[in-house]
C-alpha cells in the first residue's frame, strides 16, 4: 500500500504566516546538499509517495511527443502539461487537462524492460488496457498505446525541447537473439552457392599454377597503378610482427590508404583470434608467407618482403601498429594488395567488409543490419550474437559529429564493434581504425542515445572453419596495451583527414604535453 500524506493544512498555516514584502517558498535540502526550491504559490497540492519495487516503472514522466500510426503518421509536440506518474502496487496515474485516471498495472515475467506489453486496469472498473513499452532509456519512455506512441521525457523542461525522434515502425520488438537474426529487418545475405568466399567473388577464377607462383615470389610487388596509388613507393623497413607479444587491435592504425573496412576487420581479427592470426603468417628472413585463400576458396600462399610503401618522404603510408611501428597488419595489408593485384577482384581503396575479410577466412558469407532498423535493447541483442558466435564485426555511421565518450563520429567509414568495459554505462564499442586518441586507441562509447543508435549499420562476417579453435576465450571488452603516445597516435595524418573531408578530429579530452613526442 503506498502513503499518502495531503499536506494542504499545513500549506494552509504556511500561507497564513506569508509576509506580504516577501514571498515564502518551500525549500527541500537532498542527500548530495543541492536545494529544490518552489514557491507556495505555485504548489497545488504535496503527496509524499512510495516508489515502485525493482523491475517496475517508476517516478514522474512529462509528455513531449506524441505520434500516430506507430510514428509513422502525424506528429504532434506537447509541452509537458501531460505526465505520467507510476508507484507501488502498482499503479500508474495519467494527468491530462481534464483529470486523471489511475490504472492498477500488471507486468509480465521479467519486468518493465523494451519490448514488453503490460496491462492497466482502470481504478473502480474492470476495463483493461494494453501498453507496450517501445523504448526505456534514462531520460526517455516511450510507450505505445493502440496505434499511437507517447514519448515521455523526466522533466517538463526536457519534453518542451526535445526533439522528435523516430523508432522502427515495425510492430514486433525482438528479445531473442535467434528470433532477431532470422527477421526480415536484417540485411540481404551475401552467402553463395557458387563459391565459399561469398556472392562477390562469384565470377573471378580459383588460381591457376601461374597465379600461385607469381603470388610465391616476393620480388613480385603489388602494383601501385592498379591500386591509384602513383607517386608511393616501395622501401624496406624494419618489421616487429608482435610489439605487444601477441596481436591486439592497436596494432591497426590507417594512415594514408582509404582501406578503413579492412582496417575495421584486422581490428576485429585481433579482438577475436590474436593466435589464429600467428597461424597464417610464417616468417623467413625478410620474407613473409601469408596463408590465404583464392576467389573460389582454395589456399593459396602470398609472399611479401619487408619492403612498405612509403611517401616521397620515405615514411610509412601503410597502415601501422602504435609509433608507427610495421607490424603483422603492415604485412597482411600488403599480402592483400597483392592478392588484388593478381585477381582483380577489388582495389585496396574503398574495399568493403565482405570484401576484405574472406581472402583471409575463407569464408564470405555475411548479415547487415542498416540504420534506424533496431530499437535500443536489440543492438545490445545484435552485437551479443556477433561477438559470440565470433563474426567479424564492422559498423558504421550515417551522420557525422556525434560524440561518443571522448571521440566522434565519422561518416562514410567502417568502425570495429567490441563489447563494452565491464561495468560500462554505455552500450558497446566501435574502434575507430585511426586508433586516435593516444591511450583511448580509437574507442567510441556508444551511449544509449536514439539520435546516435539510429545511424549506426552494421556489417558482420561469418569466420573460417579453421578459425573457431582459436575463438579467445571469455571475450570482453578491449583494454587498449599500455604504450607511450607520439602525435601519430593521437591525431590523424592530414591525408587522412583530408580523404574524409574533416579539417581536424580532436579527442574531447586535454592531451598532456609529455604525450606529443615528435614521430
Amino acid at each position: 500500500m503506498r502513503t499518502k500524506r495531503i499536506l494542504s493544512v499545513a500549506l494552509f498555516v504556511l500561507a497564513l504566516c506569508q509576509v506580504a514584502v516577501a514571498q515564502q517558498r518551500l525549500d527541500i535540502m537532498l542527500k548530495n546538499r543541492s536545494v529544490m526550491s518552489c514557491p507556495l504559490d505555485d504548489i497545488n497540492y504535496m503527496e509524499i509517495v512510495e516508489g515502485a519495487a525493482p523491475g517496475e516503472l517508476d517516478g514522474v514522466w512529462y509528455l513531449g511527443w506524441k505520434a500516430t500510426n506507430n510514428g509513422a503518421g502525424t506528429q504532434t509536440h506537447v509541452d509537458g502539461t501531460e505526465m505520467l506518474i507510476f508507484t507501488a502496487g502498482p499503479q500508474m496515474k495519467w494527468v491530462k487537462a481534464g483529470g486523471e485516471t489511475v490504472y492498477n498495472l500488471e507486468y509480465p515475467e521479467g519486468g518493465a524492460k523494451e519490448g514488453i506489453t503490460f496491462k492497466g486496469v482502470r481504478d473502480g472498473s474492470s476495463i483493461s488496457t494494453s501498453f507496450t513499452i517501445v523504448a526505456k532509456e534514462d531520460d526517455l519512455l516511450l510507450i505505445k498505446q493502440g496505434t499511437t506512441r507517447y514519448y515521455f521525457y523526466t522533466s517538463k523542461e526536457a519534453a518542451t525541447y526535445a526533439e522528435f525522434v523516430k523508432y522502427p515502425t515495425r510492430a514486433t520488438i525482438y528479445t531473442d537473439a535467434d528470433k532477431l537474426w532470422a527477421a526480415n529487418i536484417k540485411g540481404g545475405d551475401s552467402s553463395s552457392k557458387i563459391t565459399p568466399m561469398g556472392r562477390h567473388f562469384e565470377s573471378f577464377n580459383a588460381a591457376s599454377e601461374e597465379d600461385k607462383a607469381w603470388l610465391a615470389n616476393p620480388s613480385n610487388q603489388p602494383d601501385l597503378t592498379y591500386h591509384e596509388l602513383s607517386g608511393k613507393s616501395w622501401i624496406a623497413k624494419t618489421v616487429n610482427l608482435y610489439p605487444f607479444g601477441s596481436p591486439v587491435p592497436a596494432d591497426v592504425n590507417q594512415h594514408a590508404i582509404g582501406d578503413c573496412c579492412m582496417c575495421a576487420v584486422f581490428a576485429s581479427f585481433a579482438y577475436i583470434y590474436p593466435e589464429w592470426i600467428k597461424t597464417i603468417i610464417e616468417k623467413n628472413g625478410n620474407n613473409y608467407t601469408v596463408h590465404m585463400f583464392d576467389p573460389k576458396g582454395n589456399p593459396v600462399d602470398v609472399v611479401v618482403d619487408n619492403k612498405i610503401m612509403c611517401n616521397s618522404g620515405g615514411g610509412v603510408d601503410q597502415l601501422t601498429g602504435k609509433n608507427g611501428v610495421v607490424n603483422w597488419a603492415t604485412i597482411m595489408e600488403k599480402a592483400l594488395m597483392k592478392w588484388e593485384t593478381r585477381f582483380k577482384c577489388n582495389r585496396i581503396g574503398g574495399i568493403g567488409t565482405e570484401h576484405a575479410a574472406p581472402p583471409f577466412t575463407g569464408n564470405g558469407n555475411s548479415y547487415s543490419f542498416s540504420p534506424d532498423k533496431l530499437y535500443n535493447s536489440e543492438f545490445d541483442l545484435v552485437v551479443d550474437y556477433a561477438l559470440s558466435h565470433g563474426m567479424i564485426s564492422v559498423g558504421g555511421f550515417n551522420e557525422g559529429g556525434l560524440i561518443c565518450g571522448e571521440l566522434e563520429t565519422v561518416t562514410g567509414h567502417a568502425f570495429t564493434v567490441m563489447y563494452p568495459d565491464e561495468g560500462a554505462d554505455y552500450k558497446f564499442v566501435m574502434r575507430n581504425p585511426w586508433g586516435n586518441g593516444g591511450n583511448i586507441d580509437g574507442k567510441l562509447k556508444i551511449p544509449a542515445k536514439r539520435e546516435i543508435l539510429k545511424t549506426i549499420d552494421f556489417r558482420l562476417v561469418f569466420p573460417g572453419a579453421q578459425m573457431a579453435e582459436y575463438k579467445k576465450e571469455n571475450l570482453g571488452g578491449y583494454t587498449v596495451p599500455k604504450f607511450i603516445p607520439m602525435d601519430i597516435d593521437i591525431h590523424p595524418s592530414e591525408e587522412m583527414l583530408r580523404m574524409y573531408g574533416l579539417e581536424s578530429y580532436e579527442p574531447h579530452y586535454a592531451v598532456p604535453e609529455e604525450a606529443l613526442e615528435v614521430e
